[in-house]
């Protein structure tokens, strides 16, 4: 029987995890060491899709003709009882969980499952979603762990140089990785190091922390537990409870702490965010969804930079910050908790970047850096533009009305 796996999240609930949605599908999402499509694909043995933002599917392509669709929650993560739930699902049944669906298969496409006939089975195991943005370094500890056993499973190690210290048998070394008077702890969690990683001397990983092909990891850097690092990405200086996705960088010292940073990404050396107040109240975050801030009911939240934005030299990022996609930042002052998509701040003023010369920017960049850039992302970014620039608009028309 052929299978496709679809990842659906074509649904008003994605609209919570902007701004790192706005340039992914949130099956696309990296967490642990896999994204959670490479995750399905591996698990399940079939092609994963998705059914996504119409603006989105060019560059992630949406299910095609086959015999059976087992379309699946696209901001849920993997485990042992929901893959077996998965596999015995028959097909016309929908797995549900409090009212909730979860998945369901079918031999002709349904891109809604609400109102339709399938059969209800009921999935009685525990749901580990991607609901908010806090949710991703929350759950990233539980799948680095799940990916490493998955991955690591009837392989062998490479082995270190003999200058590295390891303590613990959970460190797995890929091919190619250059390390050389680093340490690595792994008594409290596993230690993941893709192929072509670089560790510079003096660098301390207390696992469970992933590194991710052809990663970075600076000179005396320090990694605590629950950090996963995106291929071709660079860290430096302190970082806990943190995953950052591909080629970003924060290459210098200073402190990042339970914080997703997004794919192409700069911190200007020095930076550093909060994630705890000093009243010890509980955070608050900026909510695409409900265009409000809403209570996460966690006292440590960090910050959350969305795709291509970076910040200045010696950068303070408050607690519970929201950057958007393509914001440039420079300031002496602390960051504000939000900063809307493409906005230029300085201390003397803040407006939108203009169009054409952040995409100059980001070709000149990708020269420089001597990395593709794909014409479907200008495409992408183009249309977050357009739509962020209309929703900001709108806004300042119904604040206009509200005098």
């Amino acid at each position: 029987m052929l299978l496709e796996v679809v990842l659906h999240d074509r649904a008003p609930w994605r609209e919570h995890l902007l701004p790192m949605a706005f340039t992914r599908p949130v099956g696309a999402f990296r967490l642990g060491i896999l994204t959670l499509q490479e995750k399905w694909q591996l698990l399940l043995g079939a092609p994963a899709s998705f059914y996504t933002a119409m603006y989105l599917q060019a560059k992630f392509p949406g299910p095609v003709s086959t015999a059976t669709y087992l379309v699946i929650r696209g901001n849920l993560c993997p485990s042992t009882d929901l893959i077996n739930a998965l596999s015995a699902l028959e097909e016309d049944c929908i797995l549900e969980k409090d009212g909730d669906w979860i998945a369901y298969k079918v031999k002709k496409w349904l891109s809604q499952p609400e109102g339709s006939t399938l059969k209800v089975q009921n999935f009685e195991g525990e749901v580990h979603r991607i609901q908010f943005l806090e949710d991703i370094y929350l759950q990233n500890v539980r799948q680095i762990f799940f990916d490493y056993s998955l991955l690591t499973k009837n392989r062998t190690s490479e082995t270190l140089h003999t200058s590295n210290v390891v303590i613990g048998d959970n460190l797995f070394v890929g091919a190619n990785v250059r390390s050389f008077g680093c340490t690595f702890n792994t008594l409290d969690g596993p230690i993941y190091i893709d192929d072509d990683a670089v560790l510079e001397q003096g660098c301390h990983l207390k696992g469970p922390v992933a590194i991710g092909k052809g990663a970075r990891v600076k000179m005396g850097a320090c990694l605590y537990p629950n950090v996963s690092v995106g291929p071709k990405a660079t860290v430096g200086g302190e970082v806990n409870n943190t995953v950052m996705w591909d080629n970003s960088a924060k290459g210098h010292d200073g402190y990042l702490g339970c914080a997703v940073i997004g794919e192409g990404c700069n911190l200007g050396a020095g930076t550093s965010n909060s994630n705890l107040q000093n009243n010890w109240n509980t955070i608050k975050l900026y909510d695409y969804r409900l265009e409000d801030w809403r209570k996460t009911g966690y006292h440590k939240v960090g910050a959350f930079m969305g795709d291509f934005a970076m910040c200045g030299i010696n950068s303070s990022i408050t607690t519970g910050a929201v950057i958007g996609v393509g914001a440039q930042v420079s300031m002496s002052n602390i960051i504000p908790k939000f900063v809307r998509e493409f906005s230029w701040m300085t201390d003397e003023k803040q407006e939108t970047y203009v169009w054409d010369k952040f995409e100059q920017m980001l070709r000149a960049r990708s020269v420089a850096k001597k990395e593709l850039l794909p014409e479907v992302d200008i495409r992408i970014l183009r249309e977050i533009y357009r739509l962020t620039r209309e929703a900001e608009i709108n806004t300042q028309i119904n604040n206009l009305k509200k005098r």
